[in-house]
C-alpha cells in the first residue's frame, strides 16, 4: 500500500535526478546539426555564455572558431561571416564574441572545450583598446561572465593544476567572483588548496556539481531556442558579386565603401556616427586618454593564460592584431610611440609562444581599415579575410 502510494513519486524524482545528472556527452548529442548552424553565426549571448554549442561546434570540422569582441558585430559584406559564403573555402566561421570579451573571459570559454581543441585551429581577434592600465573590469567581466562555464573550470581536470591555480587566483581577485556562495568558495579552493579542511571542500564540491548540472540542462534547453538572426541594425546581406573579385579588387572596393561612408571627417569614422555622436562634442574628446599608456596592463597576463592553455592543447591559432584609429588616439591625447610599445608587446608576447600573427597595426595612421574608434570596417575585413584563407589553406 505504502509502494502503492509514494510509488509515482519516486519515479518521478528518479526521473528528474536522471534528467539533470545525464553525462554532458549525452546532453551533446541531443544538440542537432540544425541547432549548431543557428548557432555559428547568431551571435546570441548564450553561445558564448554555454557550454553545449562549442563542445559541439568542435566536433564539426566544417566550423572555424573566431572569438573576439565587438567587432564580430559589424556584420558589413566584407565581414568573414558573409564573405566566406560568396567565397567558400570549405568552412563556416562560428562567431564567439561581443563587447567587453576580453582574454579572461574567453580563456573560460577555451577551458570549457579544452578536450576538444586539440589539433583545431581557431582565429582569436586582439582589440590594442583592452590593454590598458585597468585592463578587464567587472563593468565589461561581470556581464560577460558564465556560472555555467566558471563551474566548469573549478570541477574538471582537463587542464595542467598549475594553470588552472593560476586562473583561479586571476578569477577570485573580482569581488562579484568571490561572492558568489558556492561557486566563489570552490574557486577559492582551487587558487589556495589549502586555506580549508578536506570535508569543507568536499561538501562544497557536492554542491557545485548539482548547480553545474542544473545549469548545463538550461543550456541544453537554451540551444534549442537560438535563431540564425543578426544584429539587424548592422548586418549587411552576402553580396555575391564579390566572388569574381581578387583581393586586390576586394579591398579596392572595400576602400571606395569605407570612402563613400566616411565622407567629411578627418578621423575616418562612419559619417551616421560621427554625426551623431562625436560632430557636436568634439571638444570634449580632445586629450580624453592622455592619462593611459597601454604599455602596462593586467590584460598582457591574461592573454599568457589563454596562449598557455592553447599550448597545452597544441592548437593552431591565427591571432589578429588590429590597429588603434591612429587619428583620433592622436587627438586623444595618446601619441603613436606609446601606440607602438603596445603593438610590438603584443606581437612579441604572440610571437615568442609560437603563434601565428596576422598584424594589421601598420594600418594605425592610415585611413579605413577601421570604421570608427575601434572597430573593424569593410576594408580591415577584406584583408582579415584574405589572412584567414591563407591560415585555414595552410597545413
Amino acid at each position: 500500500m505504502k509502494f502503492n502510494r509514494f510509488g509515482p513519486m519516486i519515479l518521478a524524482v528518479v526521473l528528474v535526478c536522471a534528467i539533470i545528472f545525464m553525462p554532458t556527452s549525452i546532453e551533446r548529442r541531443m544538440v542537432s546539426s540544425k541547432d549548431m548552424a543557428n548557432a555559428a553565426q547568431s551571435l546570441d549571448p548564450h553561445v558564448f555564455q554555454g557550454i553545449l554549442a562549442q563542445q559541439k561546434m568542435l566536433e564539426n570540422k566544417q566550423y572555424l572558431p573566431m572569438y573576439g569582441s565587438s567587432e564580430l558585430l559589424r556584420l558589413d559584406r566584407y565581414h568573414p561571416a558573409n564573405y566566406f559564403k560568396v567565397k567558400p573555402d570549405g568552412f563556416t566561421p562560428f562567431l564567439i564574441g561581443r563587447g567587453g570579451m576580453y582574454s579572461l573571459v574567453h580563456f573560460l570559454n577555451l577551458a570549457t572545450t579544452a578536450n576538444e581543441l586539440k589539433g583545431h585551429k581557431i582565429v582569436f581577434i586582439l582589440s590594442p583598446e583592452w590593454f590598458t592600465k585597468t585592463g578587464l573590469d567587472p563593468l565589461h567581466f561581470k556581464p560577460n561572465f558564465s556560472k555555467e562555464q566558471a563551474y566548469h573550470f573549478a570541477l574538471s581536470n582537463t587542464i595542467s593544476p598549475a594553470l588552472k591555480e593560476k586562473v583561479a587566483k586571476r578569477l577570485v581577485q573580482f569581488k562579484f567572483i568571490r561572492d558568489e556562495g558556492t561557486l566563489g568558495r570552490v574557486l577559492e579552493d582551487v587558487a589556495y588548496p589549502n586555506r580549508r579542511s578536506p570535508m569543507l571542500k568536499i561538501a562544497d564540491q557536492f554542491r557545485a556539481y548539482g548547480t553545474y548540472k542544473i545549469l548545463t540542462l538550461h543550456d541544453l534547453i537554451e540551444m534549442h531556442r537560438i535563431k540564425p538572426g543578426y544584429k539587424h541594425a548592422q548586418y549587411q546581406k552576402p553580396d555575391f558579386r564579390l566572388a569574381s573579385d581578387n583581393w586586390r579588387q576586394l579591398k579596392q572596393s572595400a576602400r571606395e565603401m569605407a570612402i563613400q561612408k566616411t565622407r567629411s571627417n578627418c578621423f575616418h569614422i562612419d559619417q551616421p556616427l560621427y554625426d551623431k555622436f562625436i560632430r557636436h562634442h568634439l571638444n570634449k574628446f580632445k586629450n580624453y586618454r592622455a592619462s593611459e599608456s597601454y604599455g602596462q596592463s593586467p590584460e598582457y597576463a591574461d592573454l599568457q593564460l589563454v596562449l598557455d592553455l592553447l599550448k597545452e592543447k597544441h592548437v593552431d591559432a591565427l591571432f589578429i592584431s588590429v590597429p588603434f584609429n591612429g587619428k583620433w588616439y592622436d587627438y586623444a591625447g595618446v601619441p603613436k610611440q606609446r601606440r607602438e610599445i603596445a603593438y610590438k608587446k603584443i606581437a612579441d608576447e604572440i610571437r615568442s609562444n609560437g603563434f601565428k600573427l596576422a598584424d594589421f597595426t601598420r594600418f594605425d595612421s592610415k585611413p579605413y581599415f577601421l570604421q570608427d574608434t575601434m572597430h573593424i570596417g569593410p576594408m580591415g575585413w577584406a584583408y582579415i579575410d584574405q589572412s584567414i584563407k591563407k591560415f585555414y589553406d595552410h597545413n
